[in-house]
């Protein structure tokens, strides 16, 4: 049996994955007595007196990074010998749907169970693994929430520019597991990285260190975004990780298009709250970042166009391709002011 700590969204998406998986075997408590009694994906919330008295495999506390350490440090003394653990120490599987787990191989079938990541870990083929990977699992770091398949995405978007000097900007430092992701897999063989966070959350400035600078405001504040951009010069990759919502993503894709270096990327990850209504996201919806996104895809091909309804603009000239993925989409920057690309070979004699 599996107690499961927090009944808010995170804990909510936890029940929910655990449901899909067919893992019942979970009790789920929280700190707010308006709870208790009622049900959460059809479990009944105890109160943590109730939930205390009884013993469990893990207490997995399911709340952003902050509260997790707050819950942690009141439930220490009662927990007893049960191990207190975070969500995103652990996997929940499922090998009916599986995770997406890009390249990675497993050593054998596992059943539908919740596992520690290092555990879960012990079942894969290490071969299989890359760099990001690997620092994610057995690395030195923080608090770091990343989707398991977003790690082959990153690698192939971004190994071209390993074995260089690199620099990048990330919307979203939470817990700052991130960016020393990104000092880790570029500074290898001893690469100069250069890496910047943004966050609304002031508490972030604590994981600024000499070889990371972290600059607190809004992804919204276009005022702010300008002046971070007067500040850190031209990105090699920048990635939004931030707030998720459409104003905020669509707002930084447009402020912080030009501080991108010709040649390079731009992310937008989680982009599946564009099916979200709490994030302003809905299926076909006019202002989500997926169809504002869908609409480089036509600026891309305006110089062929046979309308006045589609124009070339700076889109045209500056974007080289997208690749979509499962909550993320990569935009490649390139000029094309000057590209031949009418090169054509015949068939020999």
């Amino acid at each position: 049996m599996y107690l499961i700590y927090g009944a808010g969204s995170v804990g909510k998406c936890y029940v929910e994955q655990c449901n899909m998986s067919n893992i019942t075997d979970v009790e789920i408590t929280d700190s707010n007595s308006s709870l208790w009694g009622t049900l959460l994906e059809g479990h009944t919330i105890i109160s943590p007196k109730d939930a205390f008295q009884r013993d469990y495999k893990y207490i997995i506390i399911a709340a952003e990074s902050r509260a997790y350490r707050q819950i942690r440090t009141q439930i220490e003394g009662y927990a007893k010998n049960t191990p207190i653990v975070s969500y995103g120490r652990t996997v929940i599987w499922n090998d009916r749907y599986s995770y997406d787990m890009g390249n990675i191989k497993l050593l054998e079938p596992l059943k539908n169970d919740i596992y520690l990541l290092e555990d879960f870990a012990s079942h894969i083929e290490h071969e299989t693994l890359n760099d990001l990977e690997k620092f994610a699992i057995w690395g030195k770091h923080t608090r770091l929430d990343k989707w398991m398949h977003y790690y082959e995405a990153y690698d192939r978007a971004f190994s071209k520019y390993r074995n260089r000097p690199v620099s990048i900007l990330e919307i979203g430092v939470r817990g700052g597991g991130s960016l020393q992701m990104w000092r880790d897999y570029f500074g290898k063989n001893g690469m100069d990285v250069t890496v910047y966070g943004i966050d609304i959350d002031p508490r972030c400035k604590e994981h600024e260190t000499e070889k990371m600078k972290i600059f607190i405001g809004s992804q919204e504040d276009k005022e702010f975004l300008n002046q971070v951009k007067k500040e850190i010069g031209k990105m090699d990759i920048i990635i939004d990780d931030g707030g998720h919502t459409m104003n905020q993503q669509i707002v930084s894709l447009e402020v912080l298009w030009d501080c991108l270096k010709d040649d390079g990327t731009y992310l937008c990850e989680d982009t599946c709250t564009s099916y979200m209504a709490d994030f302003g996201g809905k299926y076909k919806g006019l202002n989500t970042f997926i169809e504002y996104s869908k609409n480089l895809i036509d600026y891309i091909h305006a110089e062929n166009s046979e309308t006045d309804e589609l124009q070339a603009n700076h889109w045209s000239e500056e974007v080289k391709s997208l690749s979509y993925y499962n909550g993320m989409v990569f935009i490649e920057k390139s000029s094309r002011k000057n590209r031949m690309y009418n090169w054509i070979i015949e068939e020999g004699e």
